[in-house]
């Protein structure tokens, strides 16, 4: 919910797999502190896979800047839960980032360690792919 963890990650690797110009990629957090830097554990995850944080500092979800033909992904299903209750003409395009997954939702490693950031980081990529092979806005 803070947008420090799973949300730069996940945005950071659609960015690279959507064809330039494709789509606007954004990552906010429910219960975001605006300008709080993403975990150094997650900048130090993009950076050994050639990747970097889209945005410099958290920034908090807002419904007014969703528009009609947004794709709205969350992590946990509580997440998506509030995130319908806020924004309820937008929830046929709110999903799980995980769907395509057994779990389906992606746990915060935010208390775990560099290798549990690893293994958040390799879960978001598969599930990314799904995404993108799914959802033509996605694809080229």
């Amino acid at each position: 919910m803070g947008n420090l963890c799973r949300s730069p990650l996940a945005a950071a690797l659609f960015h690279a797999r959507v064809p330039a110009g494709r789509c606007m990629i954004v990552s906010s957090g429910l219960a975001a502190q605006p300008g709080r830097t993403i975990d150094p554990r997650a900048a130090a995850v993009l950076g050994a896979h050639g990747l970097r944080p889209l945005e410099p500092a958290a920034r908090a979800f807002d419904p007014a800047s969703v528009g009609q033909d947004d794709l709205v992904l969350a992590m946990q299903q509580r997440h998506l839960q509030a995130l319908r209750a806020l924004l309820p003409s937008a929830r046929p395009r709110m999903h799980l980032l995980g769907r395509w997954t057994p779990s389906q939702e992606i746990d915060d490693p935010i208390a775990g360690t560099q290798d549990d950031f690893e293994r958040t980081f390799a879960l978001i990529e598969r599930c990314v792919s799904e995404w993108c092979a799914h959802d033509r806005r996605l694809s080229a």
